[in-house]
């Protein structure tokens, strides 16, 4: 019963993702809200919201987030290597799988995380692409550095 119910949620995330990119392909900027961990440190599933603006095709820098699909499910991940026709991109809470797209198959761009006591993070400024681009080359750490994280914020709040 449990693999159903998993089964059910990951079915209405993509209908939802699935829907935030119809809006972003007629050119509406969405706010959504986010749900699972891949994201850790920076976005907290089920407590920030991002919003995200429409691709227009421009060359993206690395450490900027997207939304994209990749294996039929919708994610947004920090973009950590590119090449001419292919982008690369890695969970900050993951630690070794690298989600390949062509460059074209991005939705949308993660410019704003809204935190619940009413801060904003730009996503497209210099600070947050050097912080997560420095997260994304200490991946030998990152499992502890999560580990903690976990521990102290994620548990405390329940």
């Amino acid at each position: 019963m449990t693999g159903v119910l998993h089964k059910e949620i990951r079915l209405v995330d993509n209908l939802y993702f699935a829907q935030a990119a119809e809006r972003l392909a007629s050119g509406t900027t969405v706010r959504l809200s986010v749900m699972g961990n891949s994201m850790l440190p920076f976005i907290i599933g089920g407590k920030n919201q991002v919003t995200l603006v429409p691709y227009t095709g421009q060359d993206l820098p690395l450490g900027i987030a997207a939304l994209y699909q990749w294996e039929g499910k919708y994610m947004i991940h920090r973009l950590v290597k590119k090449d001419e026709s292919h982008y690369h991109f890695l969970g900050d809470g993951n630690i070794c799988r690298f989600e390949t797209i062509k460059r074209n198959e991005v939705l949308g761009i993660l410019q704003t995380i809204h935190h619940p006591d009413g801060k904003e993070t730009d996503t497209t400024g210099r600070c947050w692409l050097h912080l997560g681009m420095i997260w994304y080359h200490i991946r030998p750490v990152r499992r502890y550095l999560l580990f903690i994280f976990r521990k102290l914020f994620l548990r405390s709040a329940r």
